[in-house]
């Protein structure tokens, strides 16, 4: 883009290419901050309709009502067995698989 203008600048003559070259480039910055006030104002916007969409959606759930607290039931423990029966028991150890066999190419 900028090789382009200045290749347009060149063909301008000499006595007014300083006027033209800044008013060119007044143009271009002009179109560069509507184009940044545009963006932000789309964005600006998107937002107000997010929380907008929000806002509805929350008026739309209904309100949640209070809740009587129930009486809580003891849960029953089982006695604990005596020592003796459980040193009685032979422990035995947990059976373990061990890791799945490597694939083996076939020899050629």
């Amino acid at each position: 883009m900028s090789q382009a203008f200045f290749t347009a600048l060149d063909s301008i003559p000499e006595a007014s290419r300083d006027a033209v070259a800044k008013a060119a480039l007044v143009m271009m910055r002009d179109g560069l901050k509507l184009q940044r006030e545009k963006t932000k104002a789309a964005a600006v916007k998107e937002k107000a309709t997010a929380a907008k969409t929000k806002a509805a959606a929350a008026k739309e759930k209904p309100a949640a009502k209070p809740v009587a607290k129930k009486a809580v039931a003891k849960k029953r423990v089982a006695k604990a067995k005596p020592v003796a029966a459980v040193a009685e028991a032979p422990a035995a150890p947990a059976k373990r698989r061990g890791r799945k066999p490597a694939a083996v190419p076939a020899a050629a």
